[in-house]
């Protein structure tokens, strides 16, 4: 998550949409009072390398510790954190100032749920030196249904878009482009961006998306019924 004062922007990280690339391009053009929550080691290693700002004003402050809604704990635990990666919209809602969730524009990104379903497969059963098998693909998603809707905390409050901004994984220039435009402040964004690769897809790429869902209707049918917001407001299908 990023909340940059600077360019009145609040980037809502969703998963396996290459959220860490667009983070860590966007901390370029953050300021020292901008929210810039953590991701992993070597992806720090990556904005440090390349100057831009690292995480910073994350934690919960003292004057936290004294609020009514606090989350904070004292004494023999640790504090958690204020914001952080993946953080829900809710939730950050109501750690930010009213002004700043109502005022800045809400940034994500969103991509193809059949081509997310198949990378999140990927992503939770890849072990080290071993592949995992799509025979599974069904029975893995009917067990674990709820990460087809993975993302929707990001982009939802009570059911209801909270998004202004939606930079589509398959049309990455255009809608970055668009937002330079839009902000001029972060031109130069999408030059950035494509350069970054903060995390390899662990998909296997010999079999396509389609001729997985070919031996896995049961699936294809889960994905049009639960993820038909994002099929209908994006035109996404199985093509």
């Amino acid at each position: 998550m990023i909340v940059s004062h600077k360019h009145k922007l609040i980037f809502v990280k969703a998963r396996k949409v290459a959220g860490t690339s667009f983070e860590i391009a966007l901390s370029r053009f953050c300021g020292e009072n901008d929210i810039i929550t953590p991701i992993s080691r070597d992806d720090e290693k990556i904005r440090r390398e390349r100057g831009y700002m690292s995480a910073r004003n994350f934690n919960f402050g003292l004057v936290d510790l004294f609020a009514r809604d606090k989350e904070a704990v004292l004494f023999n635990r640790s504090l958690p954190l204020k914001f952080y990666n993946h953080i829900p919209a809710k939730r950050a809602r109501a750690r930010l100032p009213a002004q700043v969730w109502r005022d800045y524009r809400k940034v994500a990104l969103v991509r193809n749920p059949w081509d997310r379903a198949v990378s999140i497969f990927f992503w939770k059963n890849t072990k080290r030196d071993r592949k995992p098998k799509l025979k599974n693909f069904t029975s893995y998603f009917k067990e674990k249904d709820y990460l087809l809707e993975i993302n929707y905390p990001n982009y939802m409050i009570d059911g209801q878009d909270i998004i202004d901004t939606y930079i589509r994984y398959e049309h990455f220039e255009e809608d970055i482009l668009k937002l330079e435009a839009e902000a001029p402040g972060l031109t130069g964004l999408w030059d950035t961006f494509k350069d970054i690769n903060a995390k390899s897809e662990t998909r296997n790429r010999e079999i396509t998306t389609q001729q997985i869902f070919r031996r896995h209707p049961d699936v294809n049918s889960q994905i049009a019924k639960v993820n038909k917001w994002e099929i209908d407001k994006f035109g996404y299908s199985l093509t």
